[in-house]
């Protein structure tokens, strides 16, 4: 679905009598829901192969990385840590992000394969644009843009509450997406017994 067509869908639901919005400022707010619901439920996933000199130590991803997944240097899998504990950890076999740039500890002492696999985000940049999310996911940013629509009140400072009551109701969608996922753990067993 592009981008246009989700704010004209959207539209319908706002039962203005006359345009309030235009679709310029719908559009940046669905840029900003759009965004917002990938932190909640990251979605882009990249996988990337490089062949990495001796001596190197880092390497450039082609998207910012937003979270990550896995890196594995000629077969040996490394371990993430944050930027912060980077160059105080001790442990061998590390690697974080800068940026889109993934710094790595120890140098490579040969030519070497990499595959580094990330989550990232994708924005929408102009109204011709896809929505490159699942279909059963357009109900929460549907709801996260009208809280962001109601977000400052058109008339007065009544209908503010609207706001809240878009944000209860895309939690609430976040919640159920996140339960009905189709590949979540399953069996997993404590030692302690329900009573």
């Amino acid at each position: 679905m592009r981008a246009h067509d989700f704010i004209i869908q959207t539209r319908v639901e706002l039962q203005e009598k006359s345009q309030h919005w235009s679709d310029e400022e719908l559009f940046v707010k669905l840029q900003r829901s759009y965004i917002a619901l990938q932190f909640a439920l990251p979605f882009f996933i990249k996988k990337e192969t490089f062949v990495i000199t001796k001596g190197t130590s880092d390497f450039y991803l082609s998207k910012k990385p937003e979270q990550n997944i896995g890196l594995s240097i000629d077969g040996v899998n490394y371990a993430y840590t944050d930027i912060g504990h980077f160059y105080v950890d001790e442990r061998e076999f590390t690697y974080t992000f800068d940026n889109d740039r993934v710094l790595f500890t120890p140098a490579v002492s040969k030519d070497v394969n990499v595959i580094a696999v990330y989550r990232y985000h994708e924005e929408i940049k102009t109204l011709n644009c896809e929505v490159a999310i699942p279909s059963s996911w357009y109900k929460a940013l549907r709801l996260l843009l009208m809280s962001e629509i109601y977000e400052k009140p058109t008339r007065n400072s009544k209908e503010r509450n609207l706001s809240t009551h878009y944000m209860k109701l895309y939690e609430y969608e976040l919640k159920t997406l996140k339960q009905n996922k189709q590949v979540r753990p399953i069996n997993i067993t404590s030692n302690y017994q329900r009573i």
